[in-house]
């Protein structure tokens, strides 16, 4: 395998076809991920783009020859899948590491069964913690899609280098961050959670709002999270496990305009239910204050302002799983489908 040039993503033009596309999609170069669109190569297929880049080493596709690597943002998931193509015997030494750390960073799930996922977790809020000190947080760009193909170049310089030094460090030797601490923290502050599996919907209750790890780390088997604070306070979210493409069998995206309608009719307090379109990459369903901006809606709950409802803890928790029992009844679980099928099956359901 010869050595490889990371570019960035517009360049891509400049060399057709002699480029891996990572974490994204580009009909002039051989994608590895897990993208809506991105053919995946046969006996590939997985959750995040790191592990299909682990099964394309494994399998030792020849488009792996490809001199160039490119991807048109920087997240742990997508940083990890250009890293593993950089340095493929070191990554499949760490193969399990990795995955459970693109899981964690992409999905924000944890496997407490994978002995090292403390390791993983650490990682991930170090890679978190640099990159925000160091450059910005995600979405912290402008918000114009060139702007972050360009800026996110310079992160992958850097940590293409800096996390070979860390990655075989052990546990104790990771450097510490406050936002593993507070992830470990906030696991603790879960006061009970469900799942409803024939929805897919992980309930959550809590007193104060989570980081985003914690609130999410058995949610496994879930495409919908709702959670649940004290005073009222509620949010509901879709998963970014359902804009990508994965090997889960999940329900279609539906649009939860009716669903904020019905919750309107109802609300006493001055503000109103409101959420994102469903091709959002996580659509989230709160009480509207100040409009959030994508870096704010990525941030965890923890750090964001959710207002207290006239609603009670169980109408809303009744509203909302009937909501989705009621609509999903005409649709069925399986493969992502593309966003015109998607769209085609919304207008059925609401007609």
């Amino acid at each position: 395998m010869q050595n490889k040039t990371f570019i960035p993503f517009y360049d891509i033009k400049k060399c057709p076809n002699e480029v891996l596309v990572v974490d994204a999609h580009h009909p002039q170069g051989f994608d590895l991920s897990h993208w809506r669109g991105a053919p995946v190569p046969k006996n590939c297929e997985a959750d995040t783009s790191t592990e299909i880049v682990l099964k394309a080493i494994q399998n030792k596709l020849p488009e792996l020859d490809k001199k160039y690597v490119t991807n048109n943002h920087y997240d742990i998931d997508g940083f990890l899948g250009v890293w593993t193509v950089f340095n493929p015997n070191k990554a499949l030494a760490h193969y399990d590491l990795l995955t459970e750390m693109a899981q964690v960073g992409d999905f924000r799930e944890i496997n407490f069964d994978y002995p090292d996922w403390k390791k993983a977790l650490k990682l991930v809020c170090w890679l978190n913690d640099e990159e925000a000190e160091l450059f910005y947080p995600p979405f912290g760009a402008p918000e114009i899609a060139e702007k972050e193909m360009e800026a996110c170049v310079p992160k992958y310089i850097h940590f293409l280098e800096v996390f070979s030094k860390v990655v075989d460090l052990p546990l104790d030797k990771i450097p510490e961050t406050e936002e593993f601490n507070l992830v470990l923290n906030h696991l603790e502050k879960i006061d009970k959670q469900e799942t409803i599996d024939d929805l897919r919907i992980r309930i959550l209750h809590a007193k104060e709002p989570l980081h985003y790890y914690a609130l999410y780390s058995k949610s496994q088997s879930s495409d919908i999270v709702i959670s649940i604070y004290s005073d009222n306070r509620y949010e509901l979210e879709f998963k970014y496990t359902t804009w990508i493409n994965t090997t889960r069998k999940h329900y279609p995206r539906i649009s939860m305009e009716k669903l904020c309608d019905q919750l309107n009719k109802i609300e006493e307090s001055e503000k109103k239910w409101e959420a994102e379109h469903f091709t959002d990459t996580a659509p989230i369903l709160r009480l509207k204050g100040a409009k959030l901006s994508k870096k704010e809606r990525y941030q965890s709950p923890c750090f964001r302002p959710i207002y207290s409802s006239s609603i009670s803890p169980d109408d809303f928790q009744k509203i909302c799983t009937n909501y989705f029992r009621g609509h999903y009844k005409m649709l069925s679980k399986g493969e992502t489908l593309d966003w015109k099928q998607v769209r085609k099956l919304n207008e059925m359901v609401f007609a």
